[in-house]
């Protein structure tokens, strides 16, 4: 490689990563109007499979957080065009495979059934992504997405995590045992 090459490049990725906060920040902010836009069936299916990644347990859940919303907004404003319409179809996909294996929609089984949906998908994933190294399957996607937009919203941050508005001092030993929650500055 030529170095004017690597400097382009080089000079391409900085800048990429300098505005990919500010276009997540931007799309965020279109939220509502992309949200008003969305089918309602989609926004359910979205809520109920985010729920099922990250259910209500001492703390509020996924779909107590919005996490369907903050998805449906990252797919449709941040995803290049192509990726976006593969991540819509494949969602419908899951949804097609889910009435199949487990013998009716997402959102009319059982929770005992999304889990062992939610397995069989996981289990394909790996799979794939062992076959196809460097792809991103469906369900990795939507649990990344999940993951993501639920500690990035104020219940994850303030709730699943424990809240510090002014970071301390450092405290070189801490005790730490099972019940230590994870420290976010947001919010």
């Amino acid at each position: 490689m030529l170095r004017r090459e690597a400097l382009k490049k080089v000079a391409l990725l900085l800048g990429g990563i300098s505005l990919a906060p500010e276009l997540l920040a931007k799309a965020l902010a279109n939220g509502p109007a992309t949200l008003a836009k969305f089918p309602a069936d989609r926004l359910a299916l979205l809520a109920e499979m985010a729920d099922t990644i990250l259910p209500d347990t001492d703390t509020p859940g996924a779909k107590a957080a919005k996490v369907h919303e903050f998805i449906a907004v990252v797919v449709q404003d941040c995803f290049p065009a192509e990726a976006r319409e593969d991540f819509w179809k494949q969602l419908e996909a899951a949804e097609e495979q889910c009435k199949t294996s487990q013998g009716a929609g997402f959102l009319q089984c059982t929770p005992a059934q999304r889990i062992a949906f939610f397995t069989e998908l996981q289990t394909a994933a790996k799979k794939e992504s062992d076959s196809r190294p460097g792809s991103s399957p469906f369900f990795y996607t939507l649990k990344n997405l999940t993951l993501g937009g639920y500690f990035s919203s104020e219940i994850g941050a303030t709730q699943a995590l424990a809240f510090d508005p002014i970071p301390g001092g450092w405290i070189p030993d801490m005790i730490i045992d099972s019940n230590t929650k994870a420290w976010t500055p947001m919010f």
